[in-house]
């Protein structure tokens, strides 16, 4: 079961999510594509890579319950200000993947999105520095 908020996680969990990183950083990588066909309406296609992360942000209890919703202000100051990432705990960063992994079901594409402007690679980013202070 994967942790509540109130819990830490393992390193395991932490380098299992960190794997995605170099993913991410690659200028060639592709989130996602937009499908279109006849008479159905166009929708994002997560590539193979970023199924897979959405899927281990669960499983490794990155993605936890909270009322992201009302949390949404916050976020967008850390999308906005990026610099504020580079002071960020690893519960911010936990939020900010739960709420990004959850919207993504309410808007179509906005995980994707976040991939293909850098953000996530920043939260990434700032989470392996974490890690590197731990050991």
């Amino acid at each position: 079961m994967a942790p509540d908020s109130e819990n830490t996680l393992s390193l395991e969990q932490i380098d299992t999510i960190l794997a995605f990183l170099p993913i991410f950083e690659h200028e060639d990588f592709a989130p996602s594509k937009i499908a279109a066909p006849l008479g159905v309406f166009p929708h994002y296609v997560l590539a193979d890579e970023l199924s897979h992360f959405q899927e281990a942000l669960y499983e490794n209890g990155f993605v936890f319950s909270f009322d992201w919703s009302s949390w949404q202000d916050e976020a967008l100051r850390y999308f906005n200000e990026p610099e504020l990432l580079h002071i960020a705990n690893i519960q911010v960063l936990r939020k900010l993947l739960t709420l990004h992994v959850r919207k993504d079901r309410f808007s179509d594409g906005h995980l994707s999105e976040k991939v293909k402007c850098g953000h996530i690679t920043v939260i990434l980013r700032r989470l392996k520095e974490l890690r590197e202070g731990i050991v």
